[in-house]
C-alpha cells in the first residue's frame, strides 16, 4: 500500500491493522496521513547516521503542522565513528 495511492493504502491499512472492522473513517484516514508523514521523514534520514547510530526518529501521530518535514538532528561521533 506505500508504493500506491492513498486509497491503497488505506485498503491495506484497514485490512491488516483494522481487521475489515473500522467504524470511524476518521481513524483510517489518520492512519494513512501518519504513514506517510513517517514514510517521508525516514526518507529524509541520513543512511550513514543510520547505520552508525542505529537510532531512528519517529514523528508524532499529531502535529499542528503535519505537512512539515522535520530534519533531524545529525549525531555527533567521536574519532572512531562511534
Amino acid at each position: 500500500g506505500i508504493l500506491s495511492d492513498d486509497h491503497v493504502l488505506a485498503a491495506a491499512l484497514w485490512r491488516n491493522l483494522f481487521n475489515r472492522n473500522c467504524e470511524d473513517p476518521r481513524h483510517l484516514e489518520l492512519l494513512v496521513e501518519y504513514v506517510r508523514k513517517q514514510v517521508q521523514h525516514l526518507d529524509a534520514l541520513s543512511g550513514e547516521d543510520l547505520l552508525l547510530t542505529g537510532e531512528v526518529s519517529w514523528r508524532p501521530l499529531v502535529e499542528s503542522d503535519a505537512r512539515s518535514i522535520l530534519k533531524p538532528l545529525s549525531p555527533v561521533y567521536n574519532d572512531e565513528g562511534l
